[in-house]
């Protein structure tokens, strides 16, 4: 099948395509993100994820030897996973890049400034996912990780992008180390329009993960477990949608892990914190989310897979075709797609 060709500079957001993917129906459409509202039924409850992005590439070493820690998420205040690579940037393929050192607990990242990372576990299913600690703490550690961190991003950009560029227009809490990118065609204005035609837009905080870490077989393991944190009044919406029937519209696959993995743990989509390891897939047993919104993934790609829960094989590589052949850019500065499931 022919590759859908990665975006090496954001779409702007007029020129954002969208492939609308009809479950029921099989149909295709080609249309345009500036037509989104057109889908939209009254009553909808669209879901947005509002994490902003961190900057979670750190460049350091390790005695004489370089290397790039990549944050994978908070797990406790102080506590952070993280993904160690070998020499090398963001310019060089993910997965030729040069392995790491092997490390211990006790051991010392040196990252630049005063930032320390102290390995505190070495995962069995990885030599390369990490649990760290940093030091300073506190908000030292802040200012320290935006003074000498970068946001990750990968070898098929043209350049390399500052963090305001890996943001939506409407995030909040700094909580995910790559761009929760379904949200980012959602401008202030086209979420006006989704307003206008029906729609209440509601958020929730989900920490959006790495999608590659250089090792197949803890690339197999993605998504790991992200906390997410969901509003009194989402969870209201939500709920209210599902006890009438109107659609819940998921923006991106953070969002329905947050939402079918809150009600797969308590009967409901319940607000507060929680964590979620649920893994999309095609036995999914959606109770939620009724479409997504998302990004044009290559079947390559690690998120893929997860598309599997709205829509049959067989029409998602339709979609690729389609987007293949009609110039679609993947990955998260391309285009869109919108199934209805």
């Amino acid at each position: 099948m022919k590759a859908m060709r990665a975006a090496g500079e954001p779409r702007l957001g007029h020129e954002q395509r969208m492939l609308v993917v009809d479950a029921a129906s099989g149909e295709l459409s080609d249309e345009r993100v500036t037509s989104l509202a057109i889908h939209v039924r009254p009553g909808d409850v669209w879901v947005l994820n509002d994490s902003a992005t961190l900057p979670a590439s750190l460049a350091g070493r390790i005695g004489d030897t370089d290397v790039e820690l990549r944050l994978s998420g908070e797990l406790s205040s102080g506590r952070w996973r993280a993904v160690l690579f070998g020499r090398g940037s963001w310019r060089d393929d993910t997965d030729r890049r040069h392995p790491p050192p092997r490390v211990s607990p006790g051991d010392t990242i040196a990252l630049g400034g005063s930032l320390r990372a102290h390995v505190e576990r070495v995962d069995p299913r990885s030599a390369r996912l990490l649990e760290i600690s940093f030091t300073p703490r506190g908000d030292a550690f802040w200012r320290a990780l935006y003074a000498v961190g970068q946001p990750v991003q990968y070898s098929y950009l043209l350049r390399e992008l500052e963090l305001r560029e890996l943001s939506t227009a409407f995030a909040g809490r700094p909580w995910s180390v790559e761009l929760p990118s379904a949200g980012r065609p959602l401008t202030l204005e086209r979420l006006r329009d989704l307003r206008r035609a029906g729609a209440a837009v509601v958020a929730l905080t989900h920490a959006a993960g790495l999608s590659a870490t250089g090792d197949p077989a803890l690339d197999a393991l993605l998504p790991l477990p992200e906390r997410y944190d969901i509003p009194d009044a989402t969870a209201a919406a939500v709920m209210r949608a599902l006890s009438e029937r109107r659609r819940v519209v998921a923006v991106g696959t953070s969002v329905t892990r947050a939402l079918e993995g809150s009600f797969a743990a308590h009967g409901e989509v319940r607000p507060g914190p929680g964590e979620t390891d649920l893994r999309l897939g095609p036995n999914t047993l959606r109770r939620v989310s009724c479409a997504l919104f998302t990004g044009a993934h290559d079947p390559s790609s690690s998120h893929y897979e997860l598309l599997r829960a709205f829509a049959s094989s067989r029409l998602l590589e339709r979609a690729s075709r389609f987007s293949a052949e009609h110039g679609y850019l993947a990955h998260e500065l391309g285009d869109s797609w919108l199934i209805l499931a």
